[in-house]
């Protein structure tokens, strides 16, 4: 966390300087960009989900392994092959953090696997507003009742309504 606050002191002025710029397009384009916007922060909620979630089933594979082992302990309590499994928690970018090195790639797949079942199940669609005004529905309410009410349930039922 020090790490990302240093590099925001340090470059304060190239966000806010961006921020000027992209807000007034964000503005103008906000019927697409918004939409866009949450679809994005929708993807990497999941991803970050999964991301917890895999370094908590490692961790609990982790420990498993160790209180499950039958092999003498150590001075340090722990077992002679007790495995040395872990995922970073923050710095997931940095590739040699993860052991074995494997477990990057399966959580690079998982997330590719979320962003096409996001594609695939919840695409996205702009909405369109209706251009109807209180106008228009109180114009189609008025053409509707100045029609002649037909026959009633009841009589269309018994047979004695309608057309003969």
């Amino acid at each position: 966390m020090a790490a990302v606050l240093a590099h925001l002191e340090e470059y304060w002025m190239a966000y806010a300087l961006l921020a000027v710029c992209l807000i007034p397009i964000l503005y103008v384009t906000r019927r697409y960009s918004v939409p866009f916007i949450q679809y994005t922060v929708e993807i990497v909620l999941y991803i970050a989900i999964m991301h917890v979630a895999a370094w908590c089933i490692v961790a609990v594979t982790r420990w498993f392994k160790e209180q499950s082992s039958m092999k003498a302990l150590q001075e340090d309590g722990r077992p002679v092959d007790a495995p040395e499994w872990t995922t970073p928690f923050f710095e997931f970018w940095n590739r040699e953090l993860y052991t074995p090195p494997w477990l990057v790639w399966v959580e690079v797949v998982a997330a590719v696997l979320i962003v096409i079942a996001v594609f695939r199940f919840r695409p996205m669609r702009i909405q369109h507003k209706r251009g109807w005004s209180f106008k228009d529905k109180t114009e189609k309410k008025k053409a509707s009742l100045s029609k002649p009410p037909g026959p009633s349930y009841g009589a269309r039922m018994s047979g004695r309504g309608g057309r003969r």
